[in-house]
């Protein structure tokens, strides 16, 4: 979906918490040495006492400063998580709303994955250009995960917390969503399930990915076949989404995706696209681990601060996540933010440095 009205990005912010080394983890026994050459990962962030809403509050606040505005003159609020933020029932974000200053403002809270923030804000940009016609929309996300999976036994990431949060308006920005595109591949859809069953929940306990990707591949495709589908789907909307902001997939100064092992993000995403690993973030992911919904405005932030982006340049946000699911949104850099000025860190207010 080519975005013809003005819809842009205001500001961005984040809130990672120290990182821990995965050398470190190989010596206390929590990661595979195999793993290290073949990933070529180094670090993940790790929260042991700060809590999702904790480290959201921040981001949003952050994201809020540099925008220049007050949580009461928001039209919106959307929270994206994969895994449950606190008590069941309860509401992530109409708390990050009370803690930023409160206001009226509607909140929405998605689940759908680690491709969620990316649905938040093509969700935003409908209630931008709509019959809503909403000036201004807070977009947030956190996710901590070790209570629910093992995040040092996939070869596929490393499990990283942190938030991250956007606003997004029609007053200006830093740069402009100039196309939206998402699809679902349903043949997909029990990797994430295996054969557990539907009813009565297994939610609250840890999850045993590594158990469902085996009843997948064993009763439904093979680990290729899925690749392959995955790859050629990231690709296809990768295209459709470059053309639709008027530019070639080689025009891409950057594709950020998920901060998954280097094969994967070479695999499943640059190398179809035809373009060199130089292009991603994976540097970025690296030392972050894979933070849930918050990878690409983590790593945006931080090209933005590391001055790595100019005006022109045309960035591709990409996820993935549960269902199968898959987003695309390009951007267009206006300009290099006042807050991004000089050199800084991508780390939130209060976070401990490595």
């Amino acid at each position: 979906m080519e975005i013809r009205d003005d819809v842009y990005v205001r500001s961005v912010g984040s809130s990672l918490p120290e990182t821990v080394s995965v050398d470190r983890a190989v010596e206390q026994g929590l990661y595979d040495p195999a793993a290290v050459d073949m990933c070529r990962l180094t670090a993940t962030s790790v929260t042991d006492d700060v809590s999702p809403a904790e480290m959201n509050v921040s981001a949003a606040r952050t994201a809020l400063e540099r925008a220049g505005l007050e949580s009461k003159e928001l039209d919106a609020l959307i929270h994206a998580s994969v895994f449950p933020p606190g008590p069941a029932g309860w509401s992530i974000a109409g708390y990050t709303l009370r803690e930023l200053g409160g206001g009226a403002a509607p909140v929405t809270e998605l689940r759908t994955g680690c491709s969620a923030m990316l649905s938040a804000m093509e969700l935003a940009v409908g209630q931008l250009t709509g019959a809503l016609r909403h000036r201004t929309v807070l977009l947030t996300g956190a996710d901590v995960f070790g209570p629910w999976i093992d995040r040092w036994g996939s070869y596929s990431f490393i499990g990283g917390d942190g938030a991250s949060a956007a606003v997004l308006g029609t007053d200006g920005g830093f740069a402009r969503i100039r196309s939206v595109n998402s699809r679902t591949i349903p043949e997909l859809e029990m990797m994430q399930r295996g054969d557990e069953p539907l009813f009565p929940s297994s939610a609250g306990g840890r999850i045993d990915e590594q158990g469902r990707l085996d009843h997948f591949v064993d009763n439904v495709m093979s680990t290729v076949e899925a690749a392959s589908l995955m790859a050629a789907n990231h690709a296809d909307l990768a295209r459709t989404s470059a053309a639709e902001a008027g530019i070639a997939v080689a025009g891409l100064t950057k594709v950020i995706f998920h901060n998954m092992s280097r094969f994967v993000v070479d695999q499943f995403v640059m190398a179809p696209l035809g373009l060199p690993m130089e292009r991603s973030c994976f540097d970025i992911g690296a030392v972050t681990g894979h933070l849930g919904v918050s990878d690409q405005l983590v790593s945006l932030e931080r090209l933005l601060l590391d001055g790595l982006l100019a005006p022109g340049d045309h960035v591709l946000l990409l996820g993935g996540s549960a269902g199968f699911a898959t987003v695309a949104v390009v951007l267009e850099i206006l300009e290099r933010p006042v807050w991004a000025s000089g050199p800084g860190t991508a780390r939130g207010a209060g976070a401990k440095t490595p």
